[in-house]
């Protein structure tokens, strides 16, 4: 399953097994667990991180048969037979389809959904588009090629960012100014 086919969402990394069992320790990239979407059941896909994983380049479909939350997030997946087996898949990262996840509020949206909408300044002239985000651990970053080709990344923030037009796919974007 390849992640261009679906529009697939990292949720976490998998570096670590937990027991003896095949249970893995998950590094959740939304460490609010109240927000986890993940659930026993669900399916999620792997892919691996490097070449020591055995996971196929591709991506693997499995599924949660047991997650529990504490002070670390411990998953069992169907077919895992023991910790040896999971060691041969690590590391790897997991991914669900963003068709997973619940509808956002009214005034909410998901940041996976704003990757390649167009950027705009205030004025409404088109400056380039969102290529994607990442989170430095204290706040998000945009991606956004520029029109002449280069990236700039700068922090989610309304000084830089001060609206999100979801009706017709636009963020607004305010350049910082440059001073040497």
């Amino acid at each position: 399953m390849s992640k261009e086919n679906l529009k697939m969402v990292k949720i976490a990394s998998v570096f670590h097994p937990h027991g003896i069992k095949g249970q893995a320790e998950l590094r959740l990239l939304n460490e609010n667990y109240d927000e986890c979407i993940l659930d026993e059941g669900m399916k999620v896909y792997f892919y691996p991180v490097n070449e020591k994983s055995q996971v196929s380049k591709g991506g693997e479909e499995w599924v949660i048969q047991k997650l529990q939350f504490g002070n670390k997030v411990i998953c069992t997946f169907e077919g895992v037979k023991d910790r040896t087996h999971l060691e041969t898949m690590l590391p790897f990262e997991l991914f669900v389809p963003r068709e997973s996840f619940p509808e956002p509020e009214n005034d909410e949206v998901y940041l996976v959904d704003l990757v390649d909408w167009d950027v705009v300044n205030p004025q409404g002239e088109k400056l380039g588009t969102l290529e994607s985000f990442s989170d430095n651990g204290m706040q998000y970053l945009f991606d956004v090629r520029l029109n002449d080709g280069s990236v700039t990344t700068l922090p989610y923030v309304d000084a830089f960012f001060p609206e999100i037009d979801s009706e017709n796919k636009k963020i607004v974007m305010i350049l910082p100014e440059y001073s040497e």
